[in-house]
């Protein structure tokens, strides 16, 4: 009796472990090819990964509010195929929130960078009231220059001081008209949609005669400004034409191009002196390119003109 006990005990043991290798085998073999089983959709699922970098590194990682062991750089594997909810936090920091999407058998990479929380915010040591400032970046530093009710200044870059470039004083609604500014040799040309100004800044001249003077009216509106042809000139697209301006001689002018649309552009690369216009072609509805060398043509002209002489 006790044998047929253990016989029928041995033969139930035999079906159950085949039963469980025939169950888990193809389970085993799933897991090990990156497969896991999605409980919602009750099939087997390739899964994916997700790496993370960030700066500065030692960030806690959350996915879908669940806190990651490893601080960043991380590498987050057998990932079900959906959008995750991605949280990086690290005190001092803003924290970072963004939706990503983990695809089969890719690794959805994400390199963040996170910015500090402000601590101090550092006002300038000057009461002026400040209709307009733009900030003119130079090759080793920068300048700001404001427009206020006192003048228009230059801030030094550690806003200890204010040089005073002109007592004049635009109203305010004048000066946030302003679309640009460019400074050159002591000179500052600054233009709306209207008109074009320029202040001499030079050290030989008083603050008294440091006014802006009008340098340019456009027809209809400023669209571009331009330092060109040795940066003696400035090129100004008004809408309807290019029109090149003597710094040196205010007053002087020259018409070089008329544009055949409201919406061309102009783009004067200084290096090469060229002048480059996105026009319209003559009776069609199709923008192209344009370009006029500026200084092969001047030096066409002065050989003309020594000819003659």
């Amino acid at each position: 009796m006790q044998e047929k006990y253990y016989s029928l005990l041995r033969r139930i043991s035999f079906w159950l472990f085949s039963l469980a290798f025939v169950i888990l085998t193809p389970v085993i073999v799933y897991y090990s090819l990156g497969y896991k089983f999605d409980i919602k959709s009750k099939k087997f699922l390739k899964t994916g990964a997700l790496s993370i970098k960030t700066f500065p590194r030692a960030i806690t990682v959350y996915l879908d509010g669940r806190k990651i062991d490893e601080l960043t750089p991380s590498t987050i594997r057998e990932l079900m195929p959906r959008k995750y909810d991605l949280v990086l936090e690290k005190e001092g920091f803003y924290s970072y929130r963004m939706e990503i999407e983990i695809r089969p058998s890719l690794v959805n990479n994400v390199d963040v960078f996170l910015i500090p929380k402000i601590r101090g915010i550092e006002k300038i040591k000057f009461n002026f009231n400040i209709y307009k400032f733009f900030v003119i970046k130079q090759i080793f530093t920068e300048k700001i220059l404001v427009f206020t009710d006192r003048g228009i200044y230059f801030l030094d870059p550690y806003w200890e001081g204010a040089k005073k470039i002109s007592k004049q004083v635009f109203t305010e609604a004048l000066a946030n008209s302003i679309q640009g500014v460019i400074e050159n040799n002591n000179k500052l040309i600054f233009w709306n949609s209207k008109n074009v100004w320029i202040v001499d800044a030079s050290n030989g001249k008083t603050l008294d005669a440091n006014i802006a003077s009008l340098f340019y009216t456009a027809e209809r509106n400023i669209k571009d400004v331009f330092l060109g042809l040795k940066d003696r000139y400035v090129i100004v697209n008004d809408g309807l034409k290019v029109i090149v301006l003597d710094m040196d001689n205010l007053g002087v002018s020259f018409e070089i191009y008329t544009l055949n649309n409201a919406n061309s552009k102009i783009f004067y690369d200084t290096r090469s002196e060229t002048l480059y216009i996105r026009d319209k072609l003559p009776q069609t509805d199709t923008f192209s390119l344009f370009k006029i060398e500026i200084m092969p043509l001047i030096g066409e002209r002065l050989s003309d003109e020594r000819r003659k002489d």
